[in-house]
């Protein structure tokens, strides 16, 4: 299938949002940012490759396009980390994971936007969270729960995985859901892949893979697209969709009512050290109809990779916001740009 020859559906429009000067996080990559009413907050990161640069927490106020640094009370992330991931849920934002140059990892946090407050939710590799600490995690959520899924980063099992666990917010519990591969022979172990959940499915798409065959290959590029649906008539399942128009790509992803990608294709071989091979290509994935098409228009961001992203709501419009990131020379950017969704 030609995705050129897809009929568009999707209208809107990339912006570039001016920023006024204030404390901001500046150049980075490998952070996580999330939005909360009118405000982004962005924490971890870094500029050096493989150098976590701070644990402080920037917030960007989009009515006066400045930032400043909130300092917050309780308890207080402890490792500066890079590849950490943060996910809103109303007022509150959910930080999971990251490690610092010295592979220490942290753990999983919550930040209480209008008290201020940090609070240690789970000591990640322990008896009552998820399994294997994560050092990459990419984290999806529903309205009572969040998923985490990505690659291992324990020193002693520095390895991929294929599960996925499930943090019951009100409960205040992790619990594994499933695993995949022991409904789909094909489940790959992956990194870096895209994870969200999309009307109550949980969507695992591409990555970088290490074959379910014993005898099979290491480190290639998936062409995988699968969901869990955790109520069917014969139970929680996992289904298969090979959609490979884009087979390869290391994705970065959010939502709309479709699935939202900003691609990269491989990484380099010296990993953070190198920019690898990017791209400034936009798709979007209709989830009942499984067809890709691409999006872009408007001030299109250049090529990039490894850029923060969240799902927000802007200038009245829904769309993708993604800030920073490394470009072809390997440095990083402090850009901010947002996709505005007109029609989908």
């Amino acid at each position: 299938m030609d995705i050129e020859a897809v009929t568009p559906t999707l209208q809107g429009e990339w912006i570039k949002v001016e920023q006024k000067g204030g404390e901001g996080p500046g150049p980075r990559s490998s952070h996580g940012i999330a939005v909360v009413g009118d405000k982004l907050y962005s924490f971890g990161g870094e500029l050096t490759p493989n150098i976590s640069i701070d644990k402080d927490l920037y917030v960007f106020d989009f009515k006066t396009h400045t930032w400043s640094i909130e300092t917050g009370s309780g308890d207080l992330p402890n490792v500066k980390a890079l590849g950490t991931r943060m996910v809103p849920v109303g007022t509150k934002l959910y930080i999971f994971g990251g490690r610092d140059e010295h592979k220490q990892f942290d753990d999983f946090y919550s930040y209480d936007t209008v008290k201020k407050e940090w609070k240690f939710l789970t000591k990640l590799d322990e008896v009552g969270g998820p399994r294997l600490v994560l050092s990459i995690p990419w984290l999806g959520m529903i309205t009572t729960c969040m998923y985490s899924v990505g690659k291992g980063g324990a020193n002693k099992t520095p390895v991929r995985f294929g599960t996925i666990e499930a943090y019951n917010i009100a409960e205040g519990k992790w619990i594994q859901l499933p695993d995949p591969g022991e409904q789909l022979a094909r489940f790959e172990k992956r990194g870096g892949a895209g994870f969200l959940v999309v009307q109550g499915k949980i969507w695992v798409v591409y990555g970088f893979a290490t074959s379910p065959d014993p005898n099979g290959k290491n480190d290639y590029e998936s062409d995988h697209v699968q969901f869990y649906d955790p109520v069917t008539q014969n139970g929680p399942k996992w289904r298969l969709e090979e959609r490979n128009l884009l087979r390869g790509a290391c994705l970065r992803m959010q939502l709309s009512e479709n699935i939202y990608l900003y691609l990269e294709t491989w990484p380099d071989p010296r990993a953070h050290l190198g920019p690898g091979t990017l791209s400034d290509e936009g798709y979007a994935l209709d989830t009942e109809t499984l067809v890709w098409e691409r999006f872009g228009g408007g001030d299109e961001p250049s090529t990039r990779g490894w850029s923060a992203y969240t799902t927000a709501t802007v200038y009245g419009k829904k769309g993708l916001l993604m800030h920073g990131g490394k470009l072809p020379t390997n440095n990083r950017t402090d850009e901010l740009y947002f996709y505005a969704v007109n029609s989908a």
